[in-house]
């Protein structure tokens, strides 16, 4: 949808909002035409974004000139002085002068490259024309091994990385595998250390209850019972 289009429904004016956007496309094409001219033998390349650039920039003075013929035919939809109209009408008018320039390079660069089709056809016998197409075939696969090698890397970069981080982990989990079998090993003498306390005051405990009353036994089995629930809490901690 064009921008008078947009503009008569909604009574908006898209003047503000494009020409700055279309200011700067237009200062830099008239840059890219300055070095293009420059170069004694543009490559194809060259020309193709030159191309692009001259197309894209026609588009928008294009749809720049429709939104300046909307205000002008519809005052009503917008609060536009007419100082304004005519400065915008004066811009709409230099970046046409600008644009006339840059098809007339276009044109020029067609009629090059047809110039330099009609040459070959009629320079080049069969058998050049025929090392040409070879020549051509094969700066086609050169270019298509180039970006073949260049994925080739990024895969190979890729695994290294997830080999490196694999072996980052692996000592990861030796390290604390290592850990907790210290912390085994501790928690066992622990329980060695206990077991022992345990017997002895096993042992001990028979042998007062050997010779102690039974008011004096009863009193020695809380006893007992109270230092197993410590010990018990001990060990658990």
């Amino acid at each position: 949808m064009s921008i008078s289009a947009t503009s008569q429904r909604r009574g908006e004016d898209p003047w503000p909002r494009m020409e700055k956007e279309v200011e700067a496309m237009m200062d830099g094409l008239i840059v890219q035409m300055q070095r293009y001219r420059e170069v004694a033998h543009p490559t194809v390349i060259a020309e193709e974004e030159m191309f692009d650039s001259i197309n894209a920039a026609s588009e928008e003075v294009d749809e720049m000139r429709a939104a300046l013929d909307t205000a002008i035919e519809h005052p009503e939809l917008f609060s536009i002085t007419t100082d304004e109209l005519q400065s915008r009408a004066e811009k709409t008018r230099a970046w046409e002068r600008d644009m006339k320039k840059a098809l007339d390079l276009r044109a020029k660069i067609i009629a090059e490259r047809q110039r330099r089709a009609a040459a070959q056809r009629g320079e080049f016998s069969p058998t050049d024309a025929g090392m040409r197409e070879n020549n051509a075939f094969l700066q086609q696969e050169h270019e298509t091994q180039q970006r073949y090698m260049q994925a080739d890397e990024a895969t190979i970069d890729r695994l290294a990385g997830g080999v490196r981080r694999v072996r980052e982990t692996a000592v990861n989990v030796k390290d604390e595998l290592d850990t907790q079998e210290h912390v085994l090993d501790d928690i066992d003498s622990g329980m060695t250390r206990a077991q022992l306390r345990l017997e002895n005051v096993v042992k001990k405990t028979s042998r007062l209850l050997d010779s102690a009353s039974d008011r004096k036994k009863i009193i020695c089995i809380v006893v007992l019972v109270i230092i197993l629930i410590v010990l018990i809490m001990f060990v658990v901690q």
